[in-house]
């Protein structure tokens, strides 16, 4: 006696793949690390490498959020991390600014107002 064939199986399906928005990802990666480099620049001597080195943070922050909103737009995939690296970037970017702004003061005022 031998056994009886089995029925044919159906096939198998993938899994269905989750849209994603990559440059959002990279943004809310790349803003939080602008911003701890960016509040290393007020310090006195690692300020100056920590601004050339935060500077290409920010703007790539900036720039990779702003792509993943433009990408976010029409299936709302990805806003969220795109606005963390946006805020972030902006942050990271006024900080620096304030910061390159009262050292500027400071070296212009300073001999003004009774230095040296």
């Amino acid at each position: 006696m031998s056994t009886p064939a089995s029925p044919p199986q159906p096939p198998m399906m993938p899994a269905p793949v989750r849209p994603s928005n990559g440059t959002a990802v990279a943004a809310v990666i790349v803003g939080p690390i602008a911003l701890v480099n960016a509040l290393l620049v007020p310090l006195p001597l690692i300020g100056i490498l920590a601004f050339f080195v935060a500077f290409p943070f920010v703007v790539g922050a900036l720039v990779l959020g702003h792509l993943g909103l433009v990408s976010a737009k029409g299936s709302e995939v990805g806003r969220a991390p795109a606005m963390v690296g946006l805020i972030t970037g902006y942050v990271a970017a006024a900080i620096i600014v304030v910061t390159i702004g009262r050292f500027a003061f400071s070296f212009i005022a300073f001999p003004l107002f009774g230095g040296f």
